[in-house]
């Protein structure tokens, strides 16, 4: 009888020993696995908004990128082409009106104030004729690519 307790003791003892190590063992891929996705995240709502600005307009005299309202990343499916597909809903500010703006082009004295006008106008044909503090929905689609200084635009 003394003999059948202990082998039960003995085989109780292997057991709570084996799930110890199993759920160390489950701990440690668990943390691997969060460290994994921890690498390989997309770019974040100020990422985008930066770039976002940049492409619209980066003195910010006429739009401004208010918020990032939502944001899906893509990963790249091929490692040889790290280019994510990022679709972004973002709220935009006008901080001039389409009136505004044009009376900016008549008054460009210059090459380089003409330039800076002139995509401005071409602002003004993108989103129509704004008033200055109005808000706009603006959807897109960005492509961008991790570089040693951050994300950036693939195109």
């Amino acid at each position: 009888m003394r003999d059948f307790k202990l082998g039960e003791l003995l085989k109780r003892g292997c057991c709570v020993r084996s799930m110890q190590f199993g759920r160390w063992v489950f701990g440690l891929v668990f943390i691997l696995f969060l460290t994994g996705c921890g690498f390989n995240q997309g770019p974040d709502k100020n990422a985008v908004r930066q770039i976002l600005q940049d492409k619209l307009d980066p003195s910010g005299q006429v739009i401004v990128v208010q918020t990032i309202n939502t944001l899906n990343a893509a990963a790249p499916a091929d490692a040889q082409n790290p280019r994510w597909m990022v679709d972004v809903t973002a709220t935009l500010l006008f901080k001039q009106s389409a009136a505004e703006v044009a009376g900016a082009l008549q008054n460009a004295n210059s090459v380089p104030n003409f330039l800076s006008t002139a995509g401005q106008i071409s602002l003004m044909l993108q989103f129509g004729n704004f008033k200055a503090g109005e808000t706009q929905a603006y959807h897109t689609r960005l492509v961008l690519l991790k570089g040693s200084s951050g994300w950036m635009p693939a195109n």
